[in-house]
């Protein structure tokens, strides 16, 4: 049975279709939460919003249970990568106990929750970090956060610290097959926005990716499954380029890409991501890149300007979609209770017309609620 299960955030209109298709289950949180239903191992299970995960893997009984845990656990994820990448820093530590812990000198470290959400309880650290203070700091952030979080996706006293990754970050959505291969559905470069409030402005796609990394993810992610032998679950996997090479950052499941990033495929090549994870078929990349040679596509997050009052303006999307440009399709999003007010996806020409959308302040896209008189 094919099962997808959307959370509270945004979910792609590309997956109604499947609403009342033979062996497919479309279901909300609060629908899985009251039902019966528990999920077995032929399964397949999409949930591309993070809050839906906690009720997901209360209803998985069977083997592939642990198997997501562990690559959810960020330590357990990383003793299972210490064959690819046997150099790798990383130490599992208990908060109370990290004010002892001696840190090799001249390099810069992240330490993290073994399992949580989104920024709580991260911080860049190194060999003079005051890591008392630390500790402190980290105790305080996550009390103030940890009410939004269940056990099963957050741990508020096992910490990772692990080297800290430099390089060019890169996402990948796949998933394994049937047979436990890796099959690519999307693969992303996520270069910096010019303001930081704007993080996850640009992901785009590109023939340059698909030549340069597919052959090294596929191998990655075939060594990963030699002791796991997963089936049929999709993954988002978030990198780093290290000389070359892809450093892993984080692998969230069972998704692809959250707020329509996974939609990409569809916008520009007519590449369904959903369909092929739930009929376990491979798409021709060499065909779709020589059909798209020199094209960048790009996914467009557009934020709430910065300090912009929404009760008092409201979005210029007619501005929006003449500066984005070549506009394939373009989202609007409720603003006034999101921190976001669209997803556009755009076709650009030539990488220079991808940098310029890094320049974008959103402030410019907001004009004043006329009064009504």
């Amino acid at each position: 049975m094919n099962y997808i299960i959307t959370g509270k955030n945004f979910t792609s209109p590309l997956l109604n279709k499947y609403k009342g298709q033979l062996n497919f289950f479309v279901l909300t949180e609060e629908e899985l939460r009251s039902s019966n239903i528990i999920f077995s191992q032929e399964d397949k299970i999409f949930a591309p919003d993070e809050t839906s995960f906690p009720i997901v893997l209360a209803r998985i009984k069977d083997k592939k249970r642990e198997q997501i845990e562990n690559i959810k656990n960020k330590y357990n994820c990383r003793l299972l990568l210490k064959d690819i990448y046997p150099n790798f820093y990383f130490k599992s530590v208990k908060l109370v106990d990290l004010k002892f812990v001696k840190l090799p000198k001249n390099k810069k470290y992240i330490i993290k929750p073994q399992k949580g959400f989104f920024s709580v309880g991260v911080k860049e650290i190194d060999s003079n970090t005051d890591l008392k203070k630390t500790a402190t700091e980290l105790e305080e952030n996550i009390k103030k956060n940890i009410s939004f979080f269940s056990k099963e996706v957050f741990t508020e006293e096992d910490f990772i610290i692990e080297e800290y990754i430099e390089g060019n970050e890169y996402t990948f959505d796949l998933f394994y097959d049937e047979k436990g291969k890796p099959v690519i559905v999307n693969m992303c470069h996520h270069p910096m926005s010019k303001f930081k409030e704007y993080f996850n402005l640009l992901y785009y796609t590109s023939q340059d990716i698909y030549e340069k990394f597919h052959e090294q993810v596929i191998n990655i992610f075939t060594d990963f499954n030699k002791t796991l032998n997963i089936t049929n679950l999709p993954i988002h996997a978030e990198f780093r380029e290290r000389d070359g090479q892809l450093i892993p950052i984080e692998f969230n499941l069972p998704r692809f890409g959250g707020w329509g990033l996974a939609d990409l495929p569809y916008h520009a090549f007519n590449l369904e991501s959903f369909k092929h994870f739930f009929a376990g078929t491979k798409p021709d990349w060499k065909k779709i890149f020589t059909e798209h040679k020199n094209k960048y596509y790009g996914w467009v997050l557009c934020y709430n300007g910065i300090g912009i009052d929404v009760s008092k303006y409201r979005p210029d999307y007619e501005k929006l979609k003449k500066d984005l440009g070549n506009v394939l399709h373009l989202y609007k999003l409720d603003y006034t209770t999101k921190p976001t007010f669209a997803i556009a996806y755009v076709e650009k020409t030539n990488k220079k017309e991808l940098d310029n959308l890094l320049k974008m302040d959103f402030r410019d896209y907001f004009v004043p609620i006329k009064k009504v008189v």
